[in-house]
């Protein structure tokens, strides 16, 4: 049961996020942006991998060991900053009645001397099995989010956020051309209201650095029952096309 439960949130995590996630067994899965220096190839150490066990069911959290130099980065990257739960308690959850959180991976995709960025995902099992994707881009030295305002200057911010509302609002109106579903106009203009309602907080540090991208995304907000009708929240803009917005103290 256990097993096919977590297929199935894999499935439509894939679905959500519109693209396949490979989650890292071993630190030489985890990827790096070519922008990586050989000084801090080793922010991330290795993996740590805590086993979850209830009944004749097993899951995993799997989350990175900081290298000690960045102390404040460990600790932005421990369990219970990521999931805002203490790993004991996770476990204790677990081991009780197969519950709370029962999953949690992640991939580096980004890191130079400055930042890192990495992709998080995890699982929940409740009345509703739920899964979340978590974009984290941090200071190496601080910890602290590397926010977008940081990197884009003011007509920067708002050519990403036009750009980012008008193309959530074409994949609605396709979207909506494959519903005929009585109650779905009303999830509709839910998303239809968010979307136009979306300030740039809404991405500001809710996004990774890639290769040559940066991705943003936005939360969904549908009820757990309808969830299936929400669109792809995740967008990619090329470094490319946002160089000339680029701050002079950038760090990308």
């Amino acid at each position: 049961m256990k097993k096919r439960l977590s297929n199935w949130v894999l499935s439509i995590i894939m679905v959500l996020a519109g693209c396949t996630f490979n989650a890292p067994t071993s630190r030489n899965e985890t990827t790096s942006g070519t922008a990586d220096s050989a000084a801090f190839q080793n922010i991330i150490l290795r993996d740590s991998i805590v086993l979850l066990k209830y009944k004749t069911q097993s899951d995993t959290i799997v989350f990175p060991v900081v290298n000690p130099q960045f102390p404040e980065l460990g600790k932005s990257l421990n369990p219970e900053a990521i999931l805002g739960e203490r790993l004991f308690k996770i476990k204790e959850n677990y081991e009780t009645c197969g519950c709370g959180y029962a999953f949690l991976s992640y991939r580096k995709t980004f890191s130079n001397s400055k930042i890192i960025s990495l992709w998080f995902r995890t699982a929940f099992v409740g009345p509703y099995a739920s899964e979340t994707t978590i974009y984290q881009t941090l200071n190496i030295r601080t910890g602290l989010a590397y926010k977008l305002t940081d990197q884009l200057s003011e007509a920067g911010q708002k050519y990403v956020l036009s750009k980012y509302k008008d193309n959530l609002l074409k994949r609605l109106e396709t979207d909506k051309l494959n519903h005929s579903e009585e109650d779905y106009q009303t999830a509709y203009n839910q998303i239809k209201n968010n979307i136009s309602q979306l300030k740039f907080g809404a991405i500001n540090d809710n996004y990774i650095v890639e290769n040559n991208s940066v991705r943003v995304k936005t939360e969904p907000i549908l009820p757990h029952a309808v969830l299936a009708w929400e669109i792809n929240r995740s967008m990619d803009f090329s470094l490319e096309e946002l160089k000339q917005f680029k701050k002079n103290n950038a760090s990308i």
